[in-house]
């Protein structure tokens, strides 16, 4: 049976469209264009049912989609002929176990998939469609395989990330370029001298949010960590710092440059997380990583 034909046969069109992450949110509308454009040249001229989500392809906890099934058994049991539509068969699912999972029961009540980017229509168990049958599994077990895929590459890069010292986190910014002590020295020093939080950012020029945050950081490092883990904290923020002031470069703006961003992503461990186990950066450390910044630079 041809995709035409099954739609034709279908006296209900439901059409699923989904993209895994928020970023890819706003091809929503372009995919349910795709759909659209494509069931127009099928010759379908009705509206049909939309459901649109963001969720992993190979999550079974999709509500739209498990909607769209609750929708289709209603259909069923009131004797109409629903047809699912996507744009690729991968919307649908990218997890091979869950393709049969959410087809069989479909298949079973004479419920097609088809998909207009491979202009394809599944079979069902009364009306096989042996090619199509036999093929779509295999696209969704490949885009399952290469979800897998990276999901392991992932992993493997943030270990060897750990290794080098890199690691996800805040880094404290390095204000360069203003005189004096670091501001989180400043912080310990004033809210010591029994400052309320209000009064130490208005001496700082920084927010109440700032000196709030830093303030429960440095109180767990002394408390976790003891008075050498802080200053050893603080000294690495002053020599990177002084690092920064002798190069002239920094991590972010116009003096930005991809020396500096490499030296900031090769101690980012120790400076986002002091207590996590990363070792201490020395200034030779930091020449290494200047100097060789082909060798730490991030691949993209």
């Amino acid at each position: 049976m041809t995709p035409k034909e099954a739609l034709k046969e279908a006296n209900v069109v439901r059409k699923y469209i989904r993209v895994s992450t928020e970023g890819q949110e706003g091809t929503l509308p372009d995919q349910l264009k795709t759909v659209n454009e494509g069931l127009r040249k099928l010759g379908f001229k009705g509206k049909g049912f939309d459901y649109a989500e963001q969720a992993s392809g190979t999550s079974r906890k999709r509500p739209e989609l498990l909607r769209m099934m609750a929708d289709i058994e209603k259909d069923v049991k009131k004797g109409k002929k629903p047809i699912i539509v996507v744009r690729d068969f991968q919307r649908f699912t990218r997890h091979p176990r869950h393709y049969g999972f959410f087809t069989t029961i479909p298949a079973e009540q004479g419920v097609r998939l088809l998909s207009i980017n491979e202009n394809q229509v599944t079979g069902t168990d009364a009306l096989p469609n042996p090619t199509e049958d036999l093929v779509v599994p295999i696209l969704v077990a490949a885009g399952g395989s290469e979800v897998n895929i990276r999901k392991v590459q992932t992993k493997q890069g943030e270990r060897r990330s750990r290794e080098k010292g890199i690691a996800p986190g805040a880094v404290p910014n390095m204000f360069r370029k203003e005189p004096g002590p670091h501001p989180l020295r400043e912080i310990r020093r004033l809210l010591g001298l029994g400052l309320s939080g209000a009064e130490t950012a208005r001496r700082l020029g920084k927010s109440t949010s700032y000196i709030r945050k830093n303030r429960a950081k440095i109180e767990k490092y002394l408390l976790e960590g003891g008075e050498e883990a802080l200053e050893n904290w603080y000294d690495t923020i002053d020599l990177f710092r002084a690092f920064q002031n002798e190069k002239n470069e920094d991590v972010l703006g116009k003096k930005a440059t991809v020396r500096m961003k490499t030296v900031q992503r090769m101690i980012s461990g120790y400076l986002a997380d002091p207590l996590a186990g990363f070792p201490k950066p020395t200034l030779a450390d930091l020449n290494e990583y200047y100097d060789n910044f082909g060798l730490y630079k991030k691949r993209v």
